[in-house]
């Protein structure tokens, strides 16, 4: 078995979920520095966990392979190594540019790798089986669950890894969350009813029945945050393509304010963001 190291920015942490092979994982996506998209699988979710704790945004190499026993073929997909993970450079997740989150150099990475709409996803799946993408919806229209929300779940004790590390018991969150949004390839009066499954999204709603202990308030508060204010930003979808058969979702959103968008359609390179070497500010051991 041949591994190769890639180095990513990760820009998609799902929801953890319970794999009888694998226990708690996590499915990540992100861009190589070689521009590529990848899915990273299965990350162990003790990997984020704690104070050196993988975040969205951050660079880290990993050792991987490509999965070629997958069902659907996806060519974004990899498998990680065991304990091969190392954060490389946290700028992007933990900087600050005028006191504010690092937006514009986000987006010189990440805006680059938007396609036309979800249609043109649809279509490049049959050609090269393509997977994973980045649209920005033409009209966001209503977000929605599809089923009454209800109680989130109540919390569950904590485990001990064999290593005695202490790791929460991941909750099953019912998947009802959803968009309604036109592409700009969506031909005259159709439109999109898309799942997401964005971590932040699915977090939310566990942890804020604390604050918000009715259904009908939490919904609120949802809703004000994850459309409402989204209508405010520069609001984009991560797309990835469910493992069992071809159908899209939302895995995460990407949302720069609108005064932070960079036009320019170039490729920002990992070295940029490393100058002048890995120094002991931003490696995180």
């Amino acid at each position: 078995m041949t591994w190769e190291k890639k180095r990513v920015l990760v820009t998609v942490k799902a929801y953890p979920e319970q794999s009888q092979k694998h226990g708690c994982v996590v499915c990540t996506a992100g861009i190589t520095d070689e521009g590529d998209w990848i899915r990273l699988y299965p990350m162990p979710f003790t990997t984020f966990l704690g104070a050196q704790k993988i975040k969205k945004y951050d660079w880290i190499e990993a050792e991987c392979r490509r999965v070629k026993e997958e069902k659907l073929g996806r060519k974004e997909s990899y498998r990680i190594r065991d304990g091969s993970v190392k954060i490389l450079d946290r700028s992007l997740s933990e900087g600050k540019v005028r006191g504010r989150a690092p937006w514009e150099e986000r987006n010189r990475i990440i805006l680059p790798h938007i396609v036309p709409s979800l249609e043109y996803l649809m279509d490049e799946y049959p050609e090269d089986h393509t997977s994973l993408g980045l649209i920005k919806p033409e009209q966001l229209m209503e977000f929605y669950t599809r089923e009454r929300l209800q109680q989130p779940p109540e919390p569950k004790e904590f485990q001990k890894s064999l290593d005695n590390q202490i790791i929460p018991i991941v909750d099953t969150i019912p998947h009802i969350f959803a968009y309604r949004f036109r592409c700009a390839g969506c031909r005259e009066g159709s439109r999109h009813d898309i799942l997401c499954e964005d971590w932040e999204l699915f977090e939310s709603y566990r942890t804020w029945w604390e604050s918000y202990p009715h259904v009908d308030l939490l919904w609120e508060k949802i809703h004000q945050k994850f459309y409402d204010y989204m209508l405010k930003q520069d609001l984009h979808f991560f797309m990835g393509m469910y493992s069992q058969q071809p159908t899209w979702l939302i895995i995460g959103l990407y949302y720069p304010p609108k005064d932070g968008k960079i036009k320019e359609n170039k490729i920002i390179p990992l070295q940029h963001w490393l100058q002048p070497s890995l120094s002991s500010n931003n490696l995180a051991r």
